[in-house]
Order: structure tokens, then C-alpha cells, then sequence
């Protein structure tokens, strides 16, 4: 085996371009993680040849190849020998790929780390926003009347509602300013005291200050011969954003000449003095303006250019997917949302989601043409799944993109759909899954064009990666055929359950969902193998059954463990919670001991984690080419049986 790692390292070295071409290199459970002087220099059909690789990708400066648990390692160690480069950990690995980021780049990766944070709370209002948008429509459900008005008991209930659903939204640039701080190094607490400063109920309220401005009663505060808008920045992204940069940039200067004696006095009053100054002589309404800019300008793509624009942002979205600046798009996104009452809804939701659904479609295609290889049908059928869902990374990087004309087929498809929705004028009114799924965040009265949007982005995405398909033909590769399980032995009774060969039990207590939910783009397509996320109620993982510890990683989050019976299984608490280098989890065993199933293996911290932004799903995986089976999903105690494997 030895032999095979240095084979596969050797043949990965060449097709990367060889030791000149080498930045830096680290790994993860699953991944190789390299830093390239060129990416254009890789070879992606040598490279997809090796035995070892099962897909690759490349992402945020980093050029990542999926070589799977118990094997990455193994390849890893090979590679650096041969490359004669020093060992990385993640986070310094992502500092080098940072360095090869342009200023547009890194600019749109600062607007992505600002806002992904926050995106939970926003969700959360704009799907509240939902429910008292069905109680308030007038003849959904009753005819001539909304809800409250035919069930006037519900209206209390349904204005507490309202209130909710508000709150993210009116004191958005307090979650900003909290946000961009810690991005940008200052303070998070005197991030949003900015940002609760910019919305005071003392200064005019930011939703009148068109009108105000017209009718010329806008309020000014005068200081020093400068006058100052008294305007408060409700339903404004980027000026907040701007204001903690300069806060940042304040607060790591004062703490350098400040003495340490009075630092936690004068830091803090001088950062917060200045920056609320420059921001509202300068920052704010430059910053303002540029928002309204940006705002304006989604605004007349949808509802000036009408089809034209709905079908031109469909096809373009996938392509900003690939770069990576779909991200740019949120900053946008999220300041039509908080003016939604002017608004009305956003008409952007609705067009990612069709072309989302048509990567899907266009994936399930692939399923459907590739039954003489099994890898690739398994890869385009979960992978199409997670694309219907929202999660479209599977099936543009693992399947379209690679096979290019189903690529093809769903921006078409995707175009088509998002031309029917901008057409029917479908309005969201949250951020959530662009998919099948995110009808919960569409204005009611739009949510039946919403489905046809969707159907016909599918149907038409499907339909032509068919033909594309018989056109330009598919390649057909060959896989070797599933072997049978080893033989079974006698069941035994442990912890009061009933053991079986090739049964897989629960770890982790919790409620376990199909693999292709997992928020991770690798596991959701089932490139390193297939089984279920458990979202975990206890911080505790047990052995799944009777056989021993193949890899305890060193980054204490992600165990490989082989049963008596033959069976390889991963286990994997949280999503890219290698970054954490193994803070918050204690091992209680290690690499090589032998375990019965229910030993205790691992503890881990899920507050810690959470609080730490980081998803706790803890993956459950069999690698190919076992035929996987989920038995139980939903809530899982310890050792429920789970998967069956053959």
C-alpha cells in the first residue's frame, strides 16, 4: 500500500505541475489542499485518471483534490516528501491562498465572511416576515379576507409576529457592524455600537430621507462650519460596512500609541468618537450612495429590461458560482430585503433558485445517460438532489462542468426559468435555500409562478442536457463491480441491542438526516462516500460497532474505524472543523485500539463549536463502492442502527 500512496503522490506532483509549481500544501479528513504558483498549469484529464483521485476542485486560492479518509494522509506525507516542502495547517495554508487573491477577489471574499455570519438571524426574520405575509393576504384562504380579518382572535398573535419578523431587519446595521468588526480585526462589541449609532431613534428616520430630501426638511446638525445630515441609515448595508473598516483601522493605531495603562479607557472612547464623526461627514453618504447604486441598478436589470434581464442574471449566476463572486451578490440582495417595505420583495431569489434547480436537472440528466458507470451515476444523482435543495457546488464542479455540455443544458434551462419568473414578478421576502424548498420565502401571492418558474427551469434544463447528451455524446467509464460483504457472523448482544455484520449504528445522538443535506459540498455529493448527518443533541461519539480505529486525525474532529466484519466507515463532527485544530474536542481513544460498539471514542463542545461558526453535523460516511442503505433517519439515539452496508 505504501507503494500505492507514493504511485498516486508521485502522479498527483506531475499533473499539479511539478515541484516548481508548489506554493504550499495541507490536508483536511478527505482533501488534499495545495497552494499553485498557476492553476493553468494543472493537468485536469491526467489528474482525474489517477486511482486514488475521486474528484477535485478549486476554490478561495486553494486547488483541492478528494482523495478520501485513511487515504489523504497517507498521500499527503508522500507528497510534501517529494514536492521538499514543510508541513501547513489549514489556516496557514488559507493565508497563502489569500496572498494570490486579486483586489476584487479578496474584496468580495471580506463582503462573503462579513455577511455569512449573520445570514441565520436574517433567514430567521424573512421567514417570519413569510407567516405574517399568509395571515395578512387578503383571499388566499378565505375569500375577500385575509386570516386575521376572518379569524379575529389570531390578530394580536399575528402582529407579534410582525414585530419579530422586523427586528433583524431594522437593526441590520448592528448585526453588520458586529460582523465586519471582528473581519476586520477591531472590536465586535464598538462595531455595533457604530451601527446602533447610525439607526438612533434621535436621528431621522433612513426610509424618509428621499422624500425628505425633496420636499427640503431634512434635518442638519451644524458643527464647526460643517453640516451635518441628521439621518439615521436603516435598510443600508455598505455604509456600516465602510465604518467599521475605518474603525478597524482607528483602533489597531490608537492601540499601538496608547499606554497600556489607559488603553481600555482612551481606545475605545477616541475609536468610537472618531468613526461616528466620519461616518456621518463622509462615509455615510458616499457609502449611500454607492449602496443605492447598486440597489438600483439589480432593480432596473429586473424590472426595466424585464425577461431580458431575469434571463441574463439566470445565466450569468452560475458563472459567478464557478469564480467564486456569486458572493458579491449577497451585499445587494440583503439591502433590497431591509427595504422590503418600499420594495416589495426581491426579484434576485427567485432567479438563482431556477438556476439552481436547472444544475440539478441538468445532473439528474447525466444520471439517467450514465448507466454504464456506476460512479458517476451515484455523483449526478446526489448531487442533482443538493442542487434541487440549494447546494449547487456537487453538480457544477463534480458533474456539469466536467461533462460541459450538461453545463450547457442548465443555462439554458436556468435562463428560460429565470426569464418566466422575472416575467411573473416573483418577490421574495427573506434570504434562504435557493431551491425546490425556498417557496417558505416567497411573497404568498407569488408562490404558485414560483413553482412553475421552478418546473420550467427543470423540465427545460432536463430536456436539453438529453439532447446535448445524444449530440455530443458521453464518456463512459468503466467501474468495477460492488463486491459482496464478507461473511456474516452470529449476531451478539451488545448494550442491550441486537449486533448484526454489515450494520452500521448511531455514534452520535441526534437527528440524522441523509448525507445529501449535509452542508459541505464533498459529503452532500457523496465523493468521499455515502450515509447520513447526525445533527448532535449529546457532545459524544461511540463506536458504531465491534472492530478497531483505523485514524484518529490529529485535529481530534474526525475518526476512520474498520468493523470486525470488513466495514470502513468515517466519522466527522462538524463541517470544516479541522480549522479548529482539535480546540474543543477530547479524544478518548486513539489510532489503533480496539472497540466494542458503544465505547465512548470522543467528546466534543457543541456550544463551543457553534459559537466558534461552525455547523456541528457530524457526517457518517461508507466509502465506495459499498452499497449503502439509511435505515432510520430522523432522531437516532446511540446505537439505533442506521446503515446497512453490502
Amino acid at each position: 500500500m505504501e507503494e500505492k500512496y507514493g504511485k498516486a503522490a508521485g502522479e498527483i506532483l506531475s499533473c499539479v505541475g511539478g515541484e516548481g509549481n508548489i506554493v504550499s500544501a495541507a490536508h483536511c479528513a478527505t482533501r488534499l489542499r495545495l497552494v499553485l504558483k498557476d492553476d493553468s498549469k494543472v493537468d485536469l484529464d491526467a489528474l482525474e485518471k489517477i486511482e486514488l483521485v475521486k474528484g477535485n476542485f478549486n476554490n478561495g486560492g486553494q486547488f483541492q483534490i478528494i482523495l478520501g479518509t485513511g487515504i489523504v494522509n497517507k498521500v499527503y506525507e508522500k507528497f510534501i516528501a517529494m514536492a521538499h516542502i514543510t508541513e501547513m495547517t489549514k489556516e496557514e495554508l488559507k493565508q497563502q491562498a489569500a496572498k494570490k487573491m486579486n483586489p476584487v477577489q479578496k474584496l468580495l471574499k471580506t463582503l462573503a465572511d462579513v455577511f455569512v455570519p449573520i445570514l441565520p438571524a436574517l433567514v430567521a426574520s424573512g421567514l417570519l416576515m413569510g407567516i405574517n405575509n399568509i395571515l395578512t393576504a387578503q383571499g388566499m384562504f378565505v375569500p375577500g379576507k385575509s386570516l386575521v380579518e376572518a379569524f379575529p382572535a389570531i390578530k394580536d398573535g399575528a402582529e407579534m409576529v410582525n414585530l419579530f419578523s422586523n427586528a433583524g431587519f431594522t437593526f441590520l446595521p448592528v448585526l453588520i457592524g458586529f460582523s465586519a468588526a471582528k473581519i476586520f480585526g477591531a472590536t465586535p462589541i464598538l462595531g455595533a455600537v457604530i451601527g446602533a449609532i447610525m439607526i438612533h431613534p434621535d436621528l431621522m428616520n433612513g426610509y424618509g430621507y428621499g422624500q425628505a430630501l425633496l420636499d427640503g426638511t431634512v434635518p442638519y446638525w451644524h458643527i464647526f462650519g460643517f453640516s451635518v445630515a441628521k439621518v439615521g441609515y436603516q435598510g443600508t448595508v455598505l455604509p456600516v460596512i465602510a465604518s467599521a473598516f475605518c474603525l478597524a483601522v482607528i483602533e489597531k493605531r490608537l492601540r499601538k500609541v496608547v499606554p497600556a495603562m489607559l488603553d481600555n479607557i482612551v481606545t475605545p472612547l477616541l475609536s468610537v468618537l472618531l468613526t461616528g464623526a466620519l461616518t456621518f461627514l463622509f462615509i455615510g453618504p458616499v457609502m449611500r450612495g454607492v449602496g443605492d447604486m447598486m440597489t438600483n441598478g439589480v432593480m432596473w436589470l429586473f424590472f426595466d429590461l424585464g425577461a431580458l434581464g431575469g434571463l441574463i442574471y439566470g445565466v450569468t449566476y452560475p458563472l459567478l458560482v464557478i469564480t467564486g463572486m456569486h458572493h458579491s451578490l449577497v451585499t445587494a440582495e440583503t439591502q433590497i430585503l431591509a427595504n422590503i417595505g418600499t420594495l416589495g420583495g426581491s426579484p434576485t431569489f427567485a432567479v438563482v433558485a431556477a438556476a439552481n434547480c436547472a444544475q440539478g436537472a441538468a445532473a439528474l440528466a447525466v444520471m439517467c445517460r450514465s448507466k454504464h458507470d456506476p460512479k458517476m451515476r451515484s455523483m449526478a444523482s446526489a448531487s442533482g438532489i443538493s442542487s434541487m435543495l440549494g447546494i449547487t457546488e456537487p453538480a457544477i464542479f463534480g458533474v456539469n462542468l466536467k461533462l460541459r455540455y450538461p453545463f450547457y443544458g442548465a443555462l439554458i434551462g436556468g435562463g428560460v426559468g429565470a426569464a418566466y419568473a422575472t416575467i411573473m414578478h416573483v418577490l421574495s421576502v427573506s434570504q434562504g435555500p435557493c431551491g425546490v424548498i425556498g417557496v417558505i420565502c416567497i411573497r404568498p401571492d407569488c408562490m404558485v409562478q414560483f413553482m412553475v418558474s421552478m418546473a420550467i427551469a427543470i423540465a427545460s434544463a432536463f430536456g436539453v442536457t438529453m439532447f446535448l447528451g445524444k449530440v455530443v455524446g458521453q464518456k463512459e467509464g468503466k467501474a468495477e463491480k460492488q463486491g459482496k460483504a464478507a461473511s456474516r457472523s452470529e449476531e451478539k448482544p451488545v448494550m442491550g441491542i441486537e449486533t448484526k455484520p454489515g450494520c452500521i449504528y448511531a455514534p452520535v445522538e441526534g437527528r440524522a438526516i441523509p448525507h445529501t443535506e449535509i452542508k459541505d459540498s464533498t459529503f452532500a455529493a457523496g465523493v468521499v462516500g455515502e450515509g447520513v448527518g447526525i445533527i448532535p443533541a449529546k457532545g459524544e461519539v461511540v463506536a458504531p460497532f465491534d472492530g478497531q480505529i483505523t485514524m484518529f486525525f490529529d485535529t481530534k474532529h474526525a475518526i476512520g474505524l474498520v468493523s470486525d466484519d470488513g466495514v470502513e466507515i468515517l466519522i466527522h463532527v462538524g463541517v470544516n472543523t479541522v480549522e479548529l485544530q482539535g480546540k474543543y474536542f477530547t479524544p478518548l481513544k486513539q489510532s489503533g485500539d480496539k472497540v466494542k460498539a458503544g465505547d465512548r471514542l470522543l467528546e466534543f463542545d457543541i456550544d463551543a463549536i457553534k459559537a466558534a461558526g461552525y455547523d456541528v453535523t457530524t457526517a457518517v460516511l461508507v466509502p465506495a463502492p459499498n452499497h449503502v442503505e439509511v435505515v432510520k433517519t430522523g432522531d437516532v439515539k446511540q446505537l439505533d442502527k442506521i446503515l446497512t452496508v453490502s
